[in-house]
């Protein structure tokens, strides 16, 4: 499959991402959402470098994740008239394999970044 590139910009600041031929304007979009989350931050803790911006980013967006998985587990067991939920269950997150994939492929070049900046600032 082809590959295309897009700049995504978070807090001011251009990234390169690869992706497949069409996803562009989704890569867009996600950049678009982790430049909000930064830009709280920064209104929040200030300007205390990409890198820590980009960790704590990549942390808020993890909590979100697992609160949207947690919800959906418990409305389909609700739903579904299984058994009651438990609090544990409630707890427990569950990914489809093609969802941890994604996550382990937008956390690897999150790290990525996190890393080159990090080299950068040295």
């Amino acid at each position: 499959m082809s590959q295309s590139t897009v700049t995504v910009r978070i807090n001011g600041q251009p990234y390169q991402m690869g992706c497949d031929v069409g996803q562009e304007s989704h890569i867009e979009e996600m950049g678009r959402n982790v430049d909000a989350i930064v830009q709280q931050l920064v209104g929040s803790v200030g300007q205390i470098g990409d890198a820590r911006l980009l960790a704590m980013a990549g942390l808020i967006l993890s909590d979100q994740v697992q609160s949207a998985n947690q919800q959906a587990g418990v409305a389909s067991r609700q739903s579904s008239g299984d058994e009651p939920v438990t609090a544990q269950e409630e707890n427990t997150v569950t990914l489809t394999t093609e969802q941890m994939d994604n996550l382990v492929n937008q956390i690897t070049i999150m790290a990525q970044t996190i890393e080159h900046l990090a080299q950068s600032q040295e």
